[in-house]
């Protein structure tokens, strides 16, 4: 892509898809180490979800260095949806993972001599993903808030679901050391459903914006209101919005007074986009069209 540009945002994204990726990579060795050797299905499971983490991380740092990119021919508008994508299919691959995780374990549930004890080892694991995936989620959710990037946001969930399952698997490899040893398979289930409600709830927010969902009713008051503070617009209409990646795109017509000429109706519609663009969340340039009050 000639002439594409980076910012500051790319660089934020770039460096928490890092360190995140490093993470991930010792959580899921240790998490399968842990759980092979110390007899739980659980957090084996959990290992794997984590591996799906680093898949996760590479899509979001490819799809943050193709949405940094400027517009170009083929992409008038930039490259921002590349995002949007990419956040679908960590969708997608959270909810591949969950079902062959829930496969598993009703699998391991309906062979109860199949089931093994766990021991303290894999406690400890569990313990430590816990914490390591929490500290992750926070610093990865702060930088997508910071960018309003659903991307981040949605691999700082994506890690959030590895601490929750992780939690899962704390409590169920306790009560199988307890003396109920399909706890840990019934966990590993549990750790399944959970994923999958993750992937679903990412992919259909994908989908909205991928389908040219608009905001919604606050929104679009908040942006009425900005629009009738300009002076000069005597009303507007047909306000239309869409999201690509952490913009919102905004197509409006202001009514203003029809004995204006061209040169004074432009000035009117510039100061409507530099008022969206100025206080609006996330709007950047607003196409503003002109007609006769």
């Amino acid at each position: 892509m000639a002439g594409a540009t980076r910012d500051a945002a790319y660089d934020a994204k770039r460096r928490i898809t890092l360190v995140t990726a490093v993470v991930n990579l010792l959580l899921a060795g240790g998490k399968i180490a842990g759980g092979l050797i110390g007899n739980s299905q659980a957090l084996v499971v959990d290992g794997v979800h984590s591996l799906s983490d680093l898949a996760g991380d590479a899509l979001v740092l490819w799809a943050a260095w193709i949405g940094a990119s400027g517009a170009d021919h083929n992409h008038p508008y930039g490259h921002k949806r590349f995002e949007t994508a990419a956040a679908l299919g960590i969708g997608a691959l959270l909810l591949l993972v969950a079902g062959g995780f829930a496969f598993d374990a009703l699998r391991r549930l309906a062979q109860p001599e199949s089931l093994a004890v766990p021991g303290a080892l894999a406690l400890s694991v569990a313990v430590v993903s816990v914490l390591a995936n929490e500290i992750i989620y926070h610093y990865s959710r702060r930088v997508g808030e910071r960018y309003n990037s659903d991307l981040i946001l949605a691999n700082a969930w994506h890690h959030r679901s590895d601490a929750l399952s992780s939690v899962v698997v704390i409590v169920a490899v306790a009560g199988a050391i307890a003396g109920a040893p399909w706890l840990d398979a019934l966990a590993a289930l549990v750790v399944a459903l959970m994923v999958g409600a993750v992937g679903c709830q990412l992919g259909w927010r994908a989908v909205r914006e991928l389908v040219d969902t608009g905001v919604d009713d606050a929104a679009l008051a908040e942006l009425g209101v900005l629009i009738r503070s300009v002076d000069g617009v005597a009303d507007f209409d047909d306000l239309r919005t869409r999201r690509m990646g952490g913009a919102t795109l905004v197509d409006v017509r202001i009514r203003v007074d029809g004995d204006l000429s061209v040169r004074e109706a432009e000035v009117i519609a510039e100061a409507v986009r530099e008022t969206l663009d100025r206080h609006a969340p996330h709007t950047t340039g607003a196409l503003v069209r002109i007609a006769p009050h």
